[in-house]
């Protein structure tokens, strides 16, 4: 949140869906670690938030938006089609998390789906976001 202090415009509404997605994840992990009681309403709530968030990022990252407190690396416009296969393939996860979850999946199957989307996570941050 400190590095979201100054953002203004597209650079914060990015940060900001970024850390909608964060939050996503965070609240599903400690129920995939065996922490918190199986919610599978939790799974489809966090599932949707990451689904619709990674619709939005080809519209939160045009072209030159990496000034002031922009965590984002010129990378993402010089290797653009790659950035857009991680955000589909995280949209893609996501809504089979969400009907995993509908159709009364358990949280083993679902462990792995949460699985496949934080590589995802990991592996554009890898790629596109300046190392902290």
């Amino acid at each position: 949140v400190i590095a979201h202090s100054g953002a203004t415009g597209v650079i914060k509404q990015r940060m900001d869906a970024m850390s909608d997605m964060a939050g996503a994840m965070k609240k599903m992990a400690p129920v995939v670690k065996g922490k918190q009681a199986f919610n599978r309403v939790l799974f489809i709530e966090s599932g949707k938030l990451i689904a619709s968030h990674s619709t939005m990022l080809p519209d939160l990252f045009p072209v030159g938006s990496i000034e002031g407190s922009s965590e984002a690396l010129p990378a993402i416009w010089q290797q653009w089609d790659d950035f857009m296969s991680l955000s589909n393939r995280t949209k893609t996860n996501a809504e089979k998390l969400v009907n995993m979850a509908q159709d009364g999946a358990e949280l083993r199957p679902l462990t792995k789906q949460f699985v496949k989307i934080a590589g995802d996570c990991k592996a554009c941050h890898k790629n596109y976001r300046k190392k902290k």
